[in-house]
């Protein structure tokens, strides 16, 4: 991998790649790849219109180029470049503790956001007053309170670790797209439903008053806290049960 990180550090800089904000480019990335492709199957097979989709676009994307530029000419705090990538197993590990991670705490405080009645009134409401079919860009559809929180829970761990950028870098990408895919309204070829979050069941999961599968990004937190259900179950239940919006 070292030849990978030497090719990474060429072409981005250590200014950048030793920004503490610098996993926010991958986060930013993924969302104008991923928004983009989806916006256009979503226009392509008439699930939005072309004037919803740009507006979506005109929206968001603003947003993150802004961060961007933040953190590619204001190196505030720019700490110390790794020399090495890390090892496979170093690298693999480092990932899978980030989404096991991320997936705890953005568990449980979506456990909060519906086990309160006070979260969910003056907070987590706004994501769940999004209709169904839901698209790409459901999931930013969130009061800035929930949006900041969601975003710590995904991220403080390997922040307060100080992970390797490729890692820090590969699990904001990762974890980006499954939040998205789960609101993209589309069944992926090859997609690990066994592993990931996915527009299947969280669909059904904004149409519940007492929905199940609270996890956007992995389905560990659900299996291990006994409510996982899956897709084809939660469909069912799902018309028997009042909307929360």
């Amino acid at each position: 991998m070292q030849g990978i990180w030497e090719t990474i550090r060429s072409t981005l800089g250590d200014d950048t790649l030793g920004h503490p904000l610098f996993f926010i480019t991958a986060v930013m990335a993924t969302v104008v790849t991923a928004g983009l492709a989806f916006s256009i199957a979503d226009v392509a097979l008439g699930r939005m219109t072309f004037t919803s989709a740009a507006k979506y676009l005109a929206i968001t994307l603003p947003g993150y180029l802004a961060v961007f530029a933040l953190i590619r000419w204001v190196p505030i705090g720019s700490g110390e470049v790794p020399e090495r990538a890390p090892s496979v197993t170093t690298f693999l590990l480092g990932l899978a503790g980030c989404l096991v991670a991320g997936d705890f705490l953005s568990y449980w405080w979506h456990r909060l956001e519906h086990g309160s009645a006070a979260v969910f009134r003056n907070v987590h409401y706004v994501h769940h007053s999004v209709e169904s079919p839901l698209t790409v860009w459901s999931g930013f559809f969130v009061h800035p309170i929930e949006s900041g929180v969601v975003f710590s829970m995904f991220y403080v761990v390997p922040f307060v670790l100080d992970v390797h950028p490729m890692i820090f870098a590969t699990y904001a990408a990762i974890n980006t797209f499954v939040t998205m895919v789960t609101h993209c309204g589309y069944k992926l070829w090859g997609y690990p439903t066994w592993l990931f979050a996915d527009t299947a069941r969280h669909e059904p999961h904004h149409e519940m008053k007492n929905p199940p599968n609270f996890c956007v990004l992995l389905t560990l937190s659900d299996r291990l806290f006994g409510t996982y259900l899956p897709a084809d179950a939660a469909t069912s239940s799902s018309s028997n049960l009042a909307t929360t919006s």
